[in-house]
C-alpha cells in the first residue's frame, strides 16, 4: 500500500523555532541599532540582577538544608552566581565586554548555520545563493572582530551586532521562505508491506 505524506508536516516545528529565532533577531538587532546606549545600560542591568537572583535561589535552599552534603555545590554556585552578579553591576565595562564575547560566539555559531543553508539552496537550485552566503560570511567576520575586539567599538559596537542581527535575521527568514516552498513542491511516497 501506498500513502502520500506532505513533507513539511514533519518539519514545521523547525521551521516555526527557526521563524521566532529571526523575529526575535530582528527584534533585538532594531532595539540595538536605534538605542545603543539604552539597550547597553538595560542589558548589563538585566544580566546583573538575573545572576543575583539566581545565585541567592542557590544559597537560600543550601543554608535551609541544614549542612546536607548534597547541596554543598549548590551553594558553591549560588556563591559564584551572586559574586559575579554584584561584580557585573559595579563595574558594566568588564560585563559588557564578557557579553559582547559571548554574543559574539553566538553570532558566529550562527552565522556558520546560515553558510550551510545558503550550500543548501544552492544544491536546490536557487539562483541567487550566494546572497545569504555573501550576508553570512559578512556576519561571521563581524562576529569575530566582536570576539577578539570586544570593548574596541563602544557604542558602535552594540549598533554593529544590532546590524549583524538584522541581517541574519533578514537572511534566515528569506532561506526559511524558499526552502518551504521548495518543500511543498516536493512529494515523497512511503511504501509499507502489510503482512
Amino acid at each position: 500500500m501506498k500513502t502520500q505524506k506532505n513533507p513539511l508536516s514533519a518539519g514545521k516545528e523547525i521551521k516555526l523555532s527557526f521563524s521566532l529565532a529571526a523575529i526575535i533577531y530582528l527584534t533585538l538587532g532594531i532595539l540595538m541599532l536605534l538605542a545603543p546606549n539604552t539597550s547597553r545600560k538595560l542589558l548589563c542591568t538585566l544580566v546583573g540582577v538575573g545572576m543575583l537572583i539566581y545565585g541567592l535561589l542557590h544559597i537560600v535552599p543550601s543554608l535551609l538544608s541544614k549542612g546536607e552534603k548534597s547541596y554543598t555545590l549548590d551553594l558553591l554556585i549560588g556563591v559564584s552566581a551572586l559574586a559575579f552578579g554584584v561584580f557585573s553591576l559595579f563595574n558594566p565595562t568588564f560585563l559588557l565586554n564578557f557579553l559582547f564575547t559571548v554574543m559574539g560566539v553566538i553570532i558566529a555559531v550562527t552565522s556558520v548555520s546560515g553558510l550551510k543553508r545558503a550550500l543548501n539552496l544552492r544544491s536546490f537550485g536557487f539562483m541567487r545563493w550566494w546572497a545569504p552566503m555573501l550576508s553570512s560570511c559578512a556576519t561571521l567576520l563581524l562576529a569575530l572582530s566582536v570576539i577578539f575586539l570586544p570593548g574596541f567599538y563602544g557604542n558602535m559596537l552594540m549598533m554593529a551586532i544590532g546590524v549583524l542581527l538584522i541581517v541574519e535575521g533578514v537572511s534566515d527568514l528569506l532561506s526559511i521562505h524558499f526552502l518551504s516552498g521548495h518543500a511543498k513542491r516536493v512529494k515523497v511516497t512511503y511504501t509499507v508491506d502489510e503482512k
